[in-house]
């Protein structure tokens, strides 16, 4: 038997033997699924806090539900993995905080200062350390004022033990 199920055990006997003494019904339910929550995410910002606050060893799914961002070139809207033609600078000098994924991918981290990650359109992790989550595009922030990119992502964010 887990130690969650152990727990929950002891704790029913202690709830419920004041109520069986008493010829009385207690009932009480547990809900164990996971929390959720869905947030915008826009091109034109840098970081941007989810309100998300994870524990280590969370699991975490992050999805893109809906939405484009970053006209470029004109006609051309760009989804959270990048595309539709994902384009990789690749070089230590590059404006993006990960230059070697795509341009314009969801990007996320960990903390103010935690190291960010690759989400793209879909991402299941385990919290490496506790903290805020926070998401954003793949794109530099000198950036973001230079071209004042438009649009938005809709994702959900599932998270628990």
């Amino acid at each position: 038997m887990s130690t969650v199920s152990s727990s929950i055990s002891a704790l029913a006997r202690i709830l419920l033997l004041p109520a069986m003494l008493t010829g009385c019904t207690l009932s009480f339910s547990l809900d164990l699924s996971p929390a959720a929550r869905t947030v915008t995410i826009h091109a034109d910002r840098g970081w941007q806090d989810t309100g998300v606050s994870l524990a280590r060893g969370e699991e975490v799914t992050v999805e893109m539900v809906s939405g484009r961002w970053f006209e470029d070139p004109p006609g051309v809207w760009h989804d959270a993995s990048g595309g539709p033609d994902p384009w990789v600078c690749g070089e230590p000098d590059c404006h993006e905080p990960l230059p070697n994924h795509p341009k314009y991918a969801l990007i996320g981290r960990i903390g103010e200062d935690g190291r960010p990650f690759l989400v793209a359109d879909f991402s299941r992790f385990f919290a490496e350390e506790a903290g805020r989550l926070f998401l954003r595009a793949n794109y530099g922030d000198q950036d973001i004022p230079i071209h004042n990119p438009k649009g938005s992502l809709e994702v959900s964010i599932k998270y628990g033990r």
